[in-house]
C-alpha cells in the first residue's frame, strides 16, 4: 500500500456504484459508494449527501481500486470574500432556514487531492448537515438552490457540496490551574495531569484510568496514551485476539472517552458540591459577621477585616466554579465531544510471559491534536493537590527518622523522572523504612476511583491467575502493592486500572492492571513492570519515549 501525507490508499468495493451512462453534464443522484468515499481523507470521514457539480464521480479502476485522499484548502483571494458576509451567506442561511435544513456548518474552502498543488483545487461552499436530517433527493435541491444564489451574484466557480456535519466545540483538557486558583483541584479531572478516567466509547459504564502518555520516536508530533487492555476490550465480552488499527482499511475505530456516563455525573456532582460547601461557609460567615457586634470594639474590627477577606474568597470561588461548571456541561456533557481518541495497538492478554513472567495487559490510545496539544500538555505529571502538603508528606515518610527521597513539589505537579529497576523493587534501599521498620519504596497513584494513594511496593513477586468464563489462564508473577497502613484504606478499586504508579522521585514502576480482594477494593494490588512494558512496545516496532515534553508534540 502506498502511503500519502499520513493517509494510506484503500480498495474499495464497487458493487453498488452506478455512473450515469452517458454522462448527463447534469448534477445527479450520488451512488452509496461516492457518498462514502467522495469525501475520503477528511479527518472525521464525513459522508457527502449531494453536489452540486455535474462532473461525474469516476471510481478508481483495475485489478485493486485504489482511492486518493482528499483534504481541505483556503479558499485564499475569490471574488466570493466580497459579497459572501453580507450577501451570500445570509442568503443562504436565510434559504436553509425556510426549507428548515437542520444545517450547522456553511464554509467556503478548496477541496482537492492531496499532494496536488492547493491554489487549483476546485472552490466548494460546504454545508454541513445533521446525520439522517437530509435525503440525496432533498440534497440534491439544496445542493442546486444554493448553488444558484451563487451564480446569481456572478460567483461561477464555486459550487456547493452538501454533506453529513455538525459543528461541535472541540473542547481540550485544561492545563493544571496554579495552587492559588480556587478550582484547581475540582478541574483536575478536566486537566492533562495523569488518571485521567476513560472508557471505550461503546461501552460506557466500563471505565478504568490512563496510564502516562508516550511519543513513537517513528511518528513525530503525535501523542499516545498506555493503559490496560481490559479497561476497552471487555475480557468476557470480546474476543482476546491482538488488535491492530490501520487508517484507510474500512474498519471503524475502537474510540476512546474521556469518562464514562458515571464518572462525568460524579465529576459535576464534585463541583456542584463545592459550590454548596462554599455557600455554607457564606452563610457562617455572616452569622460570624452579625455576631462581633457583641464584641468590644477592637475585637470586632479583627473579626470584621478577616471576614470581609474570607467572604471576597469565597464568593470568588462560587463565581469560579460555577463558570467552569457551566463551561464543562457546554463542552463535555455530549458524548461525542469527549472522544479523545481511538486504540491504535493491543495484543492480547497472556499470562507468564517469557520475558519475565508478567501479564501481558496493554493497550496504546493515539489522542486527538485537539485534546491535548503543546499548549496545555505539561508531561507526565501527577497532580498532588488532592492532598494536603503535610498530610501527603507524612504519608511518604512512614518513619519521619528516616530518609525519603519525596519533596513535595511546588507547583504540586510530581513530574515523571527515571524508571525504577525490576532489581530495586525487590531489594529496596535499606534506608527507608516503613511502620514495621522494614526496607520500603513508598508510591503513588492517581486513579479513576480511588484518586490520589499512596501504597507499599513489595519485595517480592506476587503468582496471579485470572480466570475468564470460568476457565483458568496461566499464573502469572506481578509486582504487588500494599497499602500504606492497616488504617490507610486501600491502594486501589474497581476502575482504577491503567493508572501509572510512581515513586517519591517520580521513577515509574509500572502500569496497574488488577488486585485482589472480596469485594471491589483491593487488599492488594498489582503492577506490571514498566521495564517490560517498555520492551513489548519495542517488541511491536513502537519507540516509545515515556518523558514527553510539550515541545514534541
Amino acid at each position: 500500500m502506498s502511503e500519502n501525507e499520513g493517509f494510506t490508499s484503500i480498495t474499495i468495493s464497487l458493487a453498488h456504484h452506478v455512473v450515469p451512462d452517458p454522462p448527463t453534464a447534469a448534477p445527479y443522484l450520488p451512488s452509496p459508494v461516492e457518498t462514502k468515499y467522495y469525501l475520503y481523507g477528511l479527518p472525521s470521514e464525513a459522508r457527502m449527501i449531494a453536489r452540486s457539480s455535474a462532473d461525474v464521480w469516476m471510481p478508481p479502476t483495475g485489478a485493486e481500486a485504489y482511492l486518493k485522499p482528499k483534504e481541505l484548502a483556503i479558499l485564499g483571494a475569490h471574488s466570493l470574500n466580497g459579497v459572501w458576509d453580507d450577501v451570500v451567506g445570509p442568503a443562504m442561511e436565510a434559504y436553509l432556514a425556510d426549507q428548515q435544513v437542520q444545517c450547522s456548518i456553511m464554509h467556503p474552502v478548496r477541496l482537492g487531492v492531496v499532494d496536488q498543488t492547493p491554489d487549483t483545487f476546485p472552490a466548494f461552499v460546504m454545508i454541513g448537515v445533521d446525520h439522517d436530517t437530509v435525503s440525496a433527493e432533498s440534497g440534491l435541491q439544496v445542493a442546486l438552490h444554493c448553488r444558484s444564489i451563487l451564480v446569481g451574484h456572478k460567483i461561477e466557480d464555486v459550487h456547493v457540496i452538501v454533506y453529513e456535519s455538525k459543528y461541535r466545540f472541540l473542547a481540550g483538557l485544561y492545563k493544571p490551574a496554579v495552587t492559588s486558583n480556587p478550582i484547581a483541584i475540582v478541574r483536575e479531572p478536566f486537566s492533562t495531569t495523569l488518571g485521567i478516567s476513560i472508557c471505550n466509547a461503546a461501552t460506557p459504564n466500563f471505565e478504568g484510568t490512563g496510564g502516562f502518555f508516550f511519543i513513537d520516536t517513528a511518528k513525530p508530533g503525535k501523542l499516545f496514551l498506555l493503559t490496560a487492555r481490559h479497561v476497552l476490550f471487555h475480557p468476557d465480552k470480546e474476543p482476546n485476539t491482538l488488535y491492530r488499527f490501520h487508517e484507510g482499511d474500512g474498519g471503524a475505530k475502537r474510540k476512546v472517552l474521556l469518562m464514562g456516563e458515571a464518572a462525568f455525573k460524579a465529576r459535576c456532582g464534585d463541583i456542584q458540591a463545592a459550590i454548596g460547601a462554599k455557600e455554607i461557609i457564606l452563610g457562617q460567615l455572616a452569622r460570624r459577621l452579625e455576631r462581633a457586634n457583641d464584641l468590644d470594639e477592637e475585637e470586632a474590627n479583627a473579626e470584621r477585616d478577616e471576614v470581609e477577606v474570607l467572604t471576597k474568597a469565597a464568593s470568588k470561588a462560587i463565581e469560579a466554579f460555577k463558570k467552569l461548571l457551566t463551561d464543562i456541561g457546554r463542552d463535555w456533557t455530549d458524548e461525542e465531544n469527549r472522544v479523545i481518541g481511538h486504540v491504535t495497538l493491543s495484543p492480547p492478554i497472556s499470562f507468564n510471559h517469557v520475558d519475565g513472567g508478567f501479564t501481558e495487559d496493554w493497550a496504546v490510545v493515539e489522542l486527538l491534536p485537539s485534546t491535548i496539544s503543546k499548549l496545555n500538555f505539561v508531561g507526565n505529571a501527577i497532580d498532588l493537590g488532592s492532598v494536603a502538603v503535610d498530610e501527603l508528606t507524612a504519608w511518604m515518610y512512614p518513619q519521619l527518622s528516616n530518609s525519603s527521597a519525596f519533596k513535595y513539589p511546588g507547583d504540586r505537579l510530581l513530574h515523571f523522572f527515571g524508571t525504577v529497576s525490576d532489581d530495586e523493587m525487590y531489594k529496596p534501599d535499606p534506608k527507608t523504612k516503613d511502620q514495621d521498620n522494614d526496607p520500603v519504596i513508598m508510591v503513588l497513584k492517581n486513579g479513576n476511583s480511588t484518586k490520589l494513594t499512596v501504597g507499599r511496593l513489595n519485595t517480592i513477586r506476587a503468582f496471579t491467575r485470572t480466570y475468564f468464563e470460568g476457565k483458568p489462564g496461566a499464573m502469572s508473577k506481578e509486582i504487588a502493592v500494599l497499602p500504606r497502613s492497616s488504617k490507610s484504606g486501600p491502594f486501589s478499586a474497581k476502575g482504577d486500572s491503567g493508572s501509572g504508579v510512581i515513586d517519591g522521585k517520580g521513577r515509574v514502576c509500572g502500569l496497574l492492571t488488577g488486585g485482589d480482594g472480596a469485594t471491589d477494593v483491593s487488599d492488594c494490588t498489582f503492577l506490571t513492570s514498566i521495564n517490560f512494558l517498555v520492551k513489548r512496545l519495542n517488541a511491536h516496532g513502537i519507540r516509545a519515549n515515556i518523558f514527553p515534553k510539550p515541545e514534541d508534540m
